[in-house]
């Protein structure tokens, strides 16, 4: 879907003339996905043009971002791509090795005062592939523990003194456990897209999939036995193995004690949930010097044209200021990718009003990328270590065993 928003529309808001707009200089073609935030895009849109009457904004939609990503690749073999695209994190990697999008490296290094617009290096590196940036965030995801404190009560534990530990999870969770009437003390939502909740286990405990070069893999170390047997560890405390979309459900129906899972759950949560439980948000537990992988989309550029280069990087900056996060947060709930958009009063107020929403904004600085394997294999690995992870779960493979075989396989995909 294509729809254009021509700067007159913004005349009746800011009391603008035809005669006080300058002549469009470029009509910049900008995608994303879904396809349901469009009044929110409309909206980053609409504010970027007041700043930026010279260019106007195009937006495309998709439904998903695995159709934005076909549709993307297709547009880019006819010569026909968008200017800059909304893509999932973790399909950079895809557009990196085809050599499709441009490298941000050198526009962010033209601007004088980078870090200081409210760009962290952590929220910066979740764009990067290797040793270059392809994409700057726009809006994320951070992986979150979900307590149904109705529940906690009725276990013995304390609401407001929440476990920070996996240990203290897992001894919470078996306690929900045992209330039985159908609880289930916790569920870890391991099948996520693209292995991301193995990364999320693997991250948090200091581990990496690939070395630095990606000349092998580096799952296979102490860290990443740590977060299959994490997951055993789940499955003593009574998780059990069902869809993502049943494990959701039974959230929602109240039955679930302790939920990890991404923090993009909290709008679902407000309006299936409602008040029928009470429910607050965590961060997931992290070692010294581990990470939390973010999920969601980043901008990419691909037009190879300097000057519509340089109106895609005025538009890439705008979405991802302070102002643009302001306005993305407010209408979205997720976690806005600059700290400074934290200045803004509205959305203080509403962090303040709802402290589910602050809790990602204390991951800012734990955040890595959701990482894609290189290759043509990539998503077969990613699709092998979350069937490995299932045999974990379900008793029928123990970590150490399942470790050993998903190393083996995925240097023999990495090797084809």
């Amino acid at each position: 879907m294509r729809h254009s928003l021509k700067l007159v529309a913004l005349l009746a808001t800011a009391g603008l003339t035809l005669a006080a707009i300058p002549a469009l200089a470029v009509d910049l073609r900008v995608t994303y996905s879904p396809a349901n935030f469009s009044k929110m895009y409309e909206a980053v849109a609409a504010a970027f043009m007041e700043e930026h009457p010279d260019i106007t904004i195009t937006y495309e939609n998709a439904t998903s971002y695995d159709e934005l990503l076909q549709r993307t690749l297709r547009a880019v073999l006819i010569n026909d791509a968008p200017d800059v695209s909304h893509q999932g994190l973790n399909y950079l990697r895809v557009f990196k090795d085809q050599d499709i999008v441009v490298p941000l490296d050198a526009f962010i290094a033209a601007e004088p005062n980078w870090a200081d617009l409210g760009y962290t290096d952590a929220v910066t590196s979740i764009g990067a592939v290797g040793d270059a940036t392809y994409a700057v965030p726009f809006s994320i995801s951070t992986p979150v523990l979900v307590f149904n404190l109705d529940l906690v009560r009725q276990a013995g534990g304390d609401p407001d003194n929440l476990p920070t530990t996996w240990e203290g999870v897992f001894n919470l969770a078996s306690k929900i456990n045992a209330l039985g009437n159908g609880v289930i003390g916790i569920n870890i939502d391991y099948s996520s897209n693209a292995a991301l909740g193995f990364q999320t286990l693997l991250f948090g405990e200091g581990g990496r999939m690939m070395t630095p070069d990606e000349s092998d893999i580096a799952f296979d170390g102490p860290q990443g036995l740590r977060a299959l047997q994490l997951l055993a560890q789940a499955a003593d405390a009574g998780q059990v193995d069902m869809s993502r979309d049943n494990a959701r459900q039974t959230l929602i129906a109240g039955k679930i004690g302790i939920y990890e899972t991404a923090s993009s759950i909290l709008g679902t949560l407000q309006t299936q949930v409602a008040d029928r439980f009470e429910y607050v948000m965590a961060p997931v537990p992290l070692v010294d010097g581990g990470t939390a992988p973010a999920s969601g989309n980043g901008m990419v550029m691909l037009t190879k044209d300097p000057e519509r280069q340089a109106a895609a990087w005025e538009y890439i900056k705008f979405a991802s200021s302070a102002r643009g996060q302001a306005i993305m947060a407010a209408m979205t709930g997720y976690l806005p990718v600059n700290a400074k958009a934290l200045e803004d009063p509205a959305l203080a107020q509403l962090y303040r009003d709802q402290p589910n929403y602050a809790v990602p904004l204390s991951q800012l600085g734990d955040l890595t990328g959701w990482y894609a394997f290189p290759g043509k294999n990539g998503s077969k690995i990613a699709a092998m270590i979350v069937e490995k992870m299932q045999q974990v779960l379900t008793r029928k493979s123990t970590p150490e065993d399942a470790l050993a075989e998903a190393a083996t396989e995925a240097r023999a995909l990495l090797a084809q």
